[in-house]
């Protein structure tokens, strides 16, 4: 797979390099970007995280009580359990049984929910990093601009900090409620 995109980049560089005119002339101006880097970073994906940290929050703590409520049943059942009734040990290990079962279920769904919604938080993230290496790439007036598949980049053709600064102005020029 890191062969292809290679490769690939590789003929988009001599298909650049072959074109005609005063680009042609003066050298392909070429960048590369770490978009995962961008990713972690950018304010839009620190937001993102804190929405769905703070939306998440209540339904982790309750996850975390019934945790607690498991543990102290369990200990319960070690500590007392040779001292109880045949029926009363019994009724303790259906409650915790029961309360595993539902645990476990309340977990999963939890992991599968805010999996969901990172997904769709993060697809955004990207679009918008997309759109910052556009829109960088013809201010500054790019032929080139590469990501994955590159096995090196000197600093002069790392754009990523550049697209980062960039990101961070336009968050800052929006509206708090976006």
């Amino acid at each position: 797979m890191a062969r292809t995109s290679t490769f690939s980049a590789i003929a988009t560089l001599l298909v650049v390099t072959t074109l005609t005119g005063a680009a042609a002339a003066q050298g392909p101006k070429i960048g590369f970007v770490d978009i995962p880097f961008i990713i972690d970073r950018a304010p839009s994906a620190k937001a993102a995280s804190a929405r769905l940290e703070k939306e998440f929050a209540p339904r982790q703590q309750a996850i975390r009580e019934k945790r607690a409520d498991l543990k102290s049943k369990r200990e319960q059942l070690e500590k007392d359990g040779l001292i109880m009734t045949a029926d009363q040990r019994i009724e303790l290990e259906r409650e915790i049984r029961a309360i595993e079962r539902k645990l476990r279920g309340e977990e999963q769904d939890f992991r599968e929910e805010l999996n969901i919604q990172k997904n769709n938080e993060f697809k955004k993230v990207r679009l918008s990093v997309m759109e910052a290496i556009n829109q960088l790439a013809k201010e500054e007036e790019f032929d080139l601009i590469l990501s994955d598949g590159v096995l090196f980049s000197s600093k002069r053709f790392d754009l990523t900090e550049n697209i980062l600064e960039q990101m961070q102005r336009s968050s800052e020029q929006q509206p708090a409620g976006n």
